[in-house]
């Protein structure tokens, strides 16, 4: 494609954003164009997938005695690094992932998936942790909340990968 020349145009298909790129040829004939998913919006299936993803990292995680007891132990600050470091990776992910270079008219978007991102996480884990009474709100409301974090950690993740596997 020596010489070709293309234009990228971003278009609605089956309800999905798409950014359509078509090549042309020296004389401006289309002569191909590809076709790549443009997620920068949050749909009902990146909400199911956050879920999944938060689960299938947190569930395991919830059962092991080690964790509700390091939940206890944990200094503060340990957690407080956790919940920067986890902010910063996710954020940092999800730019380079869905929206670099596509983040102007999408600040709202990028926004409410992260938001979204923690919050799944945290209902996911407060859900498995409650159905399994080790979630002490009531009594101990601090190692609730130090539980959450420590297992949310690697559930951020696991959340954040499966809403970015397509």
């Amino acid at each position: 494609m020596h010489g070709s020349k293309l234009k990228t145009e971003i278009k609605r298909v089956d309800g999905y954003l798409k950014e359509v790129v078509t090549f042309f040829d020296d004389s401006g004939k289309p002569i191909s164009h590809i076709i790549n998913p443009l997620m920068v919006e949050l749909r009902p299936r990146d909400i199911a997938q956050l879920f999944v993803g938060a689960l299938l990292v947190a569930s395991p995680l919830c059962f092991t005695e080690e964790v509700w007891q390091l939940s206890e132990s944990l200094p503060k600050t340990n957690i407080y690094y956790l919940m920067l470091c986890s902010f910063v990776a996710v954020t940092m992910f999800v730019y380079f992932n869905f929206y670099r270079f596509k983040l102007k008219g999408h600040v709202i978007e990028f926004t409410k998936r992260i938001v979204a991102i923690y919050l799944i996480t945290t209902l996911s884990v407060i859900l498995v942790l409650f159905l399994i009474n080790k979630f002490p709100v009531m009594t101990q409301p601090y190692i609730a909340m130090k539980r959450v974090i420590l297992i949310g950690f690697p559930a951020i993740f696991g959340a954040t990968i499966t809403d970015y596997l397509k």
